[in-house]
């Protein structure tokens, strides 16, 4: 048995944003059982799925945001009780699909988390988007946003050409501007109350975010993209021109593309 499903996500007003002026651009979701995939699977995947009702009709649903809220329960509880990781993969990237489809950032982010966290970390593009949506939080979800745009990095050799360029440079942005998010919420709260604590975490911050900064700053040279904003958060972090431009303590590592 062939089971073979494309999900795209069309661009909609409800759906959570993305950066449009650092190359990021919306993806489609993609829920795909491999043609060479063996029928076993197939036939326990719509056996898994069956009290829920007719996956190949619950997929495109899915895609439009149509699924009811009893068809949501129904396949979490499904995901819960089944011990196949492929299983848990093709209906998690369902649930996915619905909560982008919706609009709702709150349940597509519980969603993305556990699908990183105990199915599948290997896919850079749900990496990508999840580091992108905490990116946007500020402060408070700096270190998830720099965590898991680490992890799309180290998956970043599945993407090529222009997609590649595209998502590492965007990659780059979102680690240095979280970085820099919590540093300047660190050094409005050292002024406040300056304890030693606050004080060494506010320059830690600081730190990381003239690493990320200029990093991001190095790639947009060899990448040929816009390196402005980069140049000011280095900068600032950096309280020196000098830095930025290669002297001193080297950052990690870039890359060409």
């Amino acid at each position: 048995m062939r089971l073979a499903v494309l999900a795209m996500i069309v661009a909609c007003a409800k759906k959570p944003a993305e950066p449009a002026a650092t190359g990021a651009s919306s993806q489609p979701v993609v829920i795909v059982i491999d043609e060479d995939e063996n029928d076993l699977l197939g036939a326990e995947l719509l056996q898994a799925t069956a009290p829920c009702g007719d996956l190949l009709k619950l997929e495109p649903a899915a895609v439009l945001g149509k699924l009811s809220d009893g068809e949501v329960r129904c396949l979490e509880d499904t995901l819960r009780a089944t011990d196949r990781q492929t299983v848990k993969n093709k209906l998690s990237r369902v649930l996915l699909a619905d909560a982008w489809a919706k609009g709702d950032p709150v349940r597509w982010e519980a969603v993305a988390e556990r699908h990183l966290e105990q199915i599948d970390r290997s896919d850079p593009n749900l990496a990508y988007k999840f580091s992108n949506q905490l990116g946007q939080r500020g402060a408070d979800r700096a270190d998830d946003a720099i965590r898991w745009a680490d992890v799309a990095l180290e998956n970043r050799t599945l993407w090529s050409g222009d997609e590649y360029v595209k998502r590492v440079y965007a990659l780059f942005r979102i680690r240095a501007v979280a970085a820099q998010a919590k540093w300047q919420s660190l050094e409005e709260a050292s002024v406040r109350t300056p304890t030693e604590d606050l004080l060494r975490e506010r320059d830690l911050a600081r730190n990381q975010t003239k690493t990320f900064a200029r990093e991001w700053l190095e790639y947009a040279r060899v990448s040929s993209r816009d390196a402005t904003v980069a140049m000011q958060i280095c900068t600032s972090a950096a309280g020196t021109d000098a830095f930025c431009d290669g002297e001193g303590e080297p950052a990690n590592p870039s890359e060409t593309p």
